[in-house]
């Protein structure tokens, strides 16, 4: 055998597979694995890429740096714990965009981070732990605390990472069928990425996390998330659009979710928060369940933005859900143009709440677009606190709605709309559950435009009080083949509706209807035709 063969033959046969134990690994979950994995990782890297092996064990690490052309595979049985020491981790200023979020008291390390690279996944059928447990003071009994509503959060230790994993910058990345738990911050963080897969992901983490999101999709474009079970502590799902972090403008566009189990008791999906776009989503194929809000969609978030995110063409359908509050679509407070809420259309839902959901917009800048088409919801519950049938809903909106719980009000309807032009509800059945006291109309609406209700079957919440359909300071309302349900008291009433205002009622059932019309809406009526009413 000649010299060079025998020199050939001593190396390490990778394959293109690099296990992480032939360089030095161990996997007992009490040495440190960081440097020997980093190792595997730089080696598949040299090699012009593969995949990394991580087999059966549990391998305590630090920030782990992926590279190009690489599969970082966590094969079944095998789990990445995170270490608890700082020393470990990434610094802070590790690269610009990396950012410490010091009033939420944590810093900008990372378990896994791969920045602007390419061709870049995490896969396998085992576990990245975030070992939340070491940073946060987290009993046996908290830990199971429901994801309907939580009172209070886990205190914090010493100290805690940010996102697990982190990918910012990169193309043509994906994680795919892991099972990622305990992160003590956001879970999985994608962040001016282009080209996204995330399929097949398990994601939980205790209830009380606080700010523990599970996928939070920042600025990026073209992706793609499927077949995720998610149970956090803080929202399941963000769409972003906070380019001032970026240090580019860059839309968060071209997004596809389906086929998800999300519970939270914060919001299932937040899209909003920044200064940029958030555009041409669809979500489809949703299971929201043991939830507080389902969809909290708002361009500024609490008002900490100039002037907030641009939310347009957005597509949300077939979505069952068991939550506290259904929705908040909401301009929020400050938010100016560019800013706005526009063409955002919900289809075939199926709703069980405690608690109506506002939409609104803001007197120079409503809500525009918005369809809710084939929604059935049995409303339950709601509040004893009537601060809103005596003084109205107060605008700006409160980011995070009005739940009811404890001495907060709830929306005293269904449904309630402010400030929006060319408003669509389809086929929308309201059912009654057993209810609290401040409970008023079925849909109301103050200052709309342009508002459609037809279809479906509506009545108000009690008995003898309040009215189906309530409209104040409306104007070019329309309501056509609606049935009022048994037991309406009023089916539309109007109040300070503006001068001129043109109002058509046609082709609806009105003979379960103890009052059709409210005497102040009779005037105002352009189109009557083909109402059904009782003879009583």
């Amino acid at each position: 055998m000649s010299k060079m063969s025998k020199e050939t033959s001593l190396k390490p046969q990778h394959n293109g597979i690099f296990d992480a134990r032939e360089f030095g690994a161990v996997g007992d979950g009490r040495h440190k694995d960081t440097q020997a994995i980093q190792s595997a990782i730089n080696a598949c890297s040299a090699g012009g890429g593969g995949v990394v092996r991580i087999s059966s064990g549990t391998y305590l690490a630090g920030t782990l740096y992926l590279a190009d052309n690489m599969e970082l595979c966590v094969e079944s049985g095998a789990v990445i714990l995170a270490s608890p020491d700082r020393c470990d981790y990434n610094a802070d200023d590790r690269f610009p965009e990396n950012t410490a979020f010091a009033k939420e008291h944590v810093s900008g390390a990372h378990l896994i981070i791969a920045y602007k690279t390419s061709n870049t996944s995490i896969t396998g059928h085992g576990t990245i732990n975030g070992n939340s447990k070491v940073f946060l003071d987290i009993s046996p009994e908290d830990a199971a605390h429901s994801y309907r509503r939580k009172d209070t959060s886990f205190i914090q230790r010493d100290w805690r990472p940010g996102q697990m994993i982190f990918f910012c910058k990169c193309r043509n990345v994906a994680a795919r069928d892991v099972t990622l738990l305990n992160a003590p911050y956001w879970t999985l963080f994608f962040f001016g990425c282009d080209t996204v897969k995330a399929s097949g992901l398990t994601i939980t983490s205790p209830a009380m996390t606080r700010e523990g999101d599970g996928l939070d999709i920042d600025c990026c474009r073209g992706v793609v998330v499927s077949d995720c079970i998610i149970r956090t502590g803080d929202d399941c799902i963000t769409l972003r659009g906070n380019c001032g972090l970026l240090g580019e403008e860059k839309p968060c566009e071209d997004v596809v979710i389906t086929n998800c189990v999300l519970s939270t008791p914060c919001n299932a999906f937040r899209i909003g928060v920044g200064d940029g776009i958030v555009r041409n989503c669809v979500i489809s194929n949703i299971v929201i369940d043991e939830a507080r809000t389902g969809l909290n969609i708002v361009c500024n978030y609490m008002g900490l933005f100039p002037h907030g995110v641009r939310i347009e063409n957005i597509s949300i359908s077939n979505v069952v859900m068991n939550v506290v509050m259904p929705a908040n679509i909401d301009c929020g407070e400050g938010t100016a143009t560019p800013a706005g809420l526009y063409n955002i259309t919900l289809s075939d839902f199926r709703v069980t709440a405690d608690a109506g959901f506002f939409i609104g917009g803001l007197p120079d800048l409503p809500v525009t677009g918005i369809r809710l088409r084939n929604w059935d919801m049995t409303l339950r519950c709601g509040a004893d606190n009537d601060e809103f049938i005596r003084s109205g809903v107060p605008l700006p909106y409160p980011v995070g709605g009005n739940i009811g719980v404890g001495d907060r009000p709830a929306l005293p309807c269904a449904v309630f709309a402010a400030y929006a032009d060319d408003l669509i509800i389809e086929n929308m059945v309201l059912r009654w559950g057993e209810l609290r006291k401040a409970w008023r109309d079925g849909l109301c609406f103050t200052h709309v435009k342009g508002l459609t209700i037809e279809g479906g079957s509506i009545r108000q919440p009690l008995p003898g009080i309040g009215a189906a359909i309530h409209v104040q300071q409306c104007d070019d309302v329309c309501v056509r083949r609606v049935s009022a349900a048994h037991g309406t008291a009023i089916f539309f009433q109007a109040e300070d509706m503006p001068q001129g205002a043109k109002i058509c009622c046609v082709g609806n059932d009105l003979r379960e209807a103890e009052t059709a019309f409210d005497p102040q809406l009779i005037p105002l009526l352009i189109d009557k035709i083909g109402n059904l009413t009782s003879s009583k």
